[in-house]
């Protein structure tokens, strides 16, 4: 039998296996959000503390990935790495490395559980076929954790996660591989736009889908807009004014509408899972079929808001005294 042939049956024998693990996986990584966000919160302290020694004036890209090299060798850690506007270029960046804890315990499973299959192959499968194997999972764990820490660290502000750290007005946050695969976690873009900015992105989101996705608008006033179908999963409007806005089957999925005053706006068949519209005022706003599951509304608002009884059930309500 050829190698080929013999690799493709090792793949379907391991198939089921992967689909039980990577549900495990995500188990798993649910149960340790906690020890997840308390590790952010860790590593930040640390990077503040090396920005004070190095003399480092701010930094604006934070990239946090499992080093390749590491996980080869079964070490399992995340790796922080800290940069200017310069990015790539800045030449004083800060790298600081924290531990992974339980976090891999599924996965390092789940490879010896391979390598154990691979031996009736007598060497045909060999160790670095499923090593490679193992190193493409790390992706689903890089996509899993991301998710996980998105709605996490959604109120890093209020957690004082970051506030050892010196951030600029423009920032971002990202999980997976450095100049690779990395998923945003968080985007924060408190700049003065060019005036007719949304206008423009709203435009170039109907050839480029991913145009609105993160965007993030800060302190202005967005009006008579009318958006059909776009893809705006976790934007941001932060202390905007929203008016004669409609948005129509757009996936706004993880949305954020910080302390935004919304007036005659409509969310028809919306996605907003997991949106937070904390803080917010309304106006003659309708969620008409939308999916709410996991929005977050101030509860003072709820009685003027018309939600239907399904979307009641399924929304979280903050008190102004919770703040």
């Amino acid at each position: 039998m050829e190698r080929d042939e013999v690799i493709l049956k090792y793949h379907e024998e391991i198939t089921e296996i992967l689909v039980q693990y990577r549900e495990h996986m995500s188990n798993h990584l649910l149960e340790q959000a906690d020890f997840l966000e308390e590790q952010i919160r860790v590593v930040m302290s640390t990077l503040g503390e090396r920005m004070e020694q190095q003399q480092k004036e701010y930094v604006s890209f934070l990239y946090m990935s499992v080093p390749r090299v590491d996980l080869i060798h079964r070490k399992y850690q995340f790796l922080l790495h800290a940069m200017n506007h310069l990015w790539y270029l800045d030449v004083e960046s800060i790298e600081v490395y924290f531990e992974a804890g339980s976090l891999f315990e599924p996965f390092d499973e789940v490879w010896d559980k391979l390598i154990e299959i691979s031996r009736k192959y007598f060497g045909i499968v060999n160790r670095y076929d499923v090593q490679n194997i193992m190193l493409e999972e790390l992706k689903y764990i890089d996509q899993t954790i991301s998710q996980i820490l998105r709605y996490r660290l959604r109120d890093w502000e209020k957690k004082g996660i970051f506030s050892g750290v010196t951030l600029a007005p423009y920032w971002l946050l990202k999980w997976g591989e450095y100049r690779g695969d990395s998923e945003f976690v968080i985007q924060t873009d408190r700049t003065a736009k060019e005036k007719n900015a949304w206008k423009k992105d709203v435009k170039k989101a109907c050839h480029k889908p991913e145009t609105m996705v993160f965007s993030y608008w800060y302190q202005d006033e967005y009006k008579g807009s009318r958006l059909e179908d776009i893809n705006m999963k976790f934007i941001v409007f932060e202390e905007a004014k929203l008016s004669d806005m409609v948005f129509q089957h757009c996936d706004m999925e993880g949305s954020r509408f910080i302390r935004t005053h919304l007036s005659d706006c409509s969310f028809e068949n919306c996605n907003l899972w997991g949106a937070d519209f904390t803080g917010c005022t309304f106006e003659k706003v309708s969620f008409a079929g939308a999916v709410l599951a996991g929005a977050v509304f101030p509860a003072e608002s709820i009685p003027f808001l018309n939600l239907e009884p399904e979307q009641l059930q399924v929304i979280f309500l903050k008190r102004e005294e919770q703040e």
